[in-house]
């Protein structure tokens, strides 16, 4: 692999993470804010059903809830818009990934 590929494929790498970090805090924060208005706080701590990435059942619930469009449910209409970015922002750092990968795949083919 040339040294401009490597270049260009860390580059994505350190744009991607810039992207995807933050966008998992305002997860996380998001989850806690569902938590308190909920009053399931105590399930959001809970480390029972923790999965291999560190996410709680309360945590994948929610995930699943910002991948569907179920969280417009709730009443406080700045819990509905926070869950309206926090889920754009999800969506678009799957894609990043998705599309990271597979530009790899593509200068791992193409420098062959």
């Amino acid at each position: 692999m040339s040294s401009a590929a490597v270049v260009v494929l860390v580059v994505l790498g350190l744009a991607y993470a810039a992207f995807a970090v933050p966008a998992m805090l305002q997860f996380y924060s998001y989850c806690e804010l569902v938590a308190a208005a909920t009053g399931r706080t105590a399930e959001l701590h809970s480390l029972k059903g923790q999965d291999d990435g560190g996410n709680n059942a309360f945590q994948r619930e929610q995930l699943h809830k910002l991948r569907n469009g179920e969280f417009t449910q709730f009443e406080d209409p700045t819990l509905v818009a926070r869950g309206a970015v926090v889920a754009r922002k999800l969506s678009i750092s799957f894609w990043a990934a998705a599309g990271l990968v597979l530009s790899v795949v593509a200068t791992h083919l193409w420098t062959r």
